[in-house]
């Protein structure tokens, strides 16, 4: 007896949890649509983050990121865009302005490479001892890699691949800078004729 004069008190306090909860996402997803920031959806996405919103904010911050990477016009703002959508729509007019942007810096040599790097192709017997730059060098000033030289990328999907000989770096393939021992910025994987 006391179940049945409970049980519409609890489908009623039920019912009006999950509505408060819908509303709320449905607030907050009015909220973003009307600020139309990154920092709103961001918000609206951190609060809901499996809400039936989650890919339409997730789909206009990404035009978004791009215009403000643009605007900025650093390789490392450029290089962000990359590495957060490497598929993203834009990915080909951002490589081509980071390629544009790189072989237009008179300070980064991009020929006649100093004698602390060599240059080798994947079927060289170093190869197999090669490594990557993992993701924290990507879009930083060029970091330490040890022995004195420092290095970063600008792609994810051509990160640097590299191998000690000696006391000379060899460099395999990639996009990005090196920066030996000397203090010579090399720019490596890019084509700029």
């Amino acid at each position: 007896m006391i179940i049945n004069r409970l049980l519409p008190a609890l489908a009623a306090a039920l019912f009006a949890v999950l509505a408060t909860g819908c509303s709320t996402v449905n607030i907050d997803w009015d909220m973003a649509n009307s600020i139309n920031t990154i920092e709103a959806y961001e918000e609206f996405l951190a609060k809901h983050p499996d809400s039936v919103y989650t890919d339409e904010a997730l789909r206009r911050v990404e035009p978004m990121r791009f215009k403000k990477a643009m605007e900025d016009g650093s390789p490392r703002a450029l290089t962000a865009y990359l590495v957060r959508y490497p598929d993203g729509r834009h990915v080909a007019a951002v490589r081509a302005r980071l390629k544009e942007l790189r072989c237009a810096d008179t300070g980064l040599k991009k020929k006649d490479y100093p004698s602390w790097l060599r240059v080798a192709p994947a079927k060289d017997e170093l190869h197999k001892s090669s490594w990557y730059l993992d993701k924290s060098y990507f879009g930083i000033n060029p970091a330490s890699i040890g022995r004195g030289f420092r290095a970063s990328c600008d792609d994810p999907q051509a990160p640097l691949d590299l191998a000690w000989d000696k006391d000379r770096l060899v460099y395999f393939g990639g996009k990005g800078v090196i920066v030996g021992p000397d203090g010579t910025a090399v720019l490596v994987g890019y084509d700029c004729r």
